[in-house]
């Protein structure tokens, strides 16, 4: 192949083999952005081995590389994704013999990238879809429905009756039931009656009737 044409014809397909990987990663399912970016890498690959200019290192790196981000997106933390990431852009840096035209290519397709990732993120709003199903994003709030604690709310207003004297904390019992109370900063002798004025996390306050 010509080599003028070799050199317009390779960064191109860089450039779709980046952009239709990036959108196929905000895509629900495969689509045609897979199908491109799968046909952009073969036709990349035939054309470097026809050449010549591919070595086994590379494709070696390459495909390494492609299952290291797929895995990290499985994996807690962004170690492996990262590691999958270079072995991808040095997988493309060992094509041909002229690192300094393929550093250019790779700085081009990085830029590119994050120019359509902020795009995707920022304007269209789109989210990996896998990681939205393997990483857990309901809120955790009262809400929600989550406490952490027992919600013990319900009790603002109960009488109870003292099990213990509250010097100003102790126990006391409401319906058969212990709960470690303060009083509200008097002396409050056992036995007595209290009503419950207030509920903080685990911190019941009472006061005598």
């Amino acid at each position: 192949m010509d080599l003028q044409l070799q050199d317009i014809i390779l960064p191109m397909l860089m450039i779709v083999m980046t952009v239709s990987c990036i959108w196929q990663l905000y895509t629900p399912r495969i689509s045609s952005a897979g199908i491109i970016c799968a046909i952009a890498s073969l036709l990349f690959f035939v054309m470097n081995i026809y050449n010549g200019d591919m070595e086994a290192l590379a494709i070696i790196l390459f495909i390494g590389g492609i299952l290291l981000v797929i895995l990290e997106l499985f994996i807690i933390g962004a170690i492996i994704g990262i590691i999958g990431i270079i072995c991808i852009i040095i997988s493309f840096l060992l094509v041909g013999d002229n690192m300094m035209m393929m550093t250019l290519f790779v700085s081009i397709c990085l830029i590119v990238a994050l120019i359509e990732w902020v795009i995707i993120v920022k304007f269209f709003k789109k989210r990996v879809p896998l990681l939205q199903q393997v990483v857990l994003h309901d809120s955790t709030n009262k809400e929600a429905g989550y406490t952490s604690h027992d919600d013990r709310s319900y009790l603002v207003g109960q009488v109870a009756v003292c099990l213990t004297d509250l010097r100003p904390s102790g126990i006391i019992v409401h319906n058969d039931k212990r709960i470690d109370a303060v009083s509200e900063g008097a002396f409050i002798k056992k036995d007595t009656s209290v009503k419950i004025t207030e509920v903080e996390g685990t911190r019941v306050v009472v006061k005598t009737l």
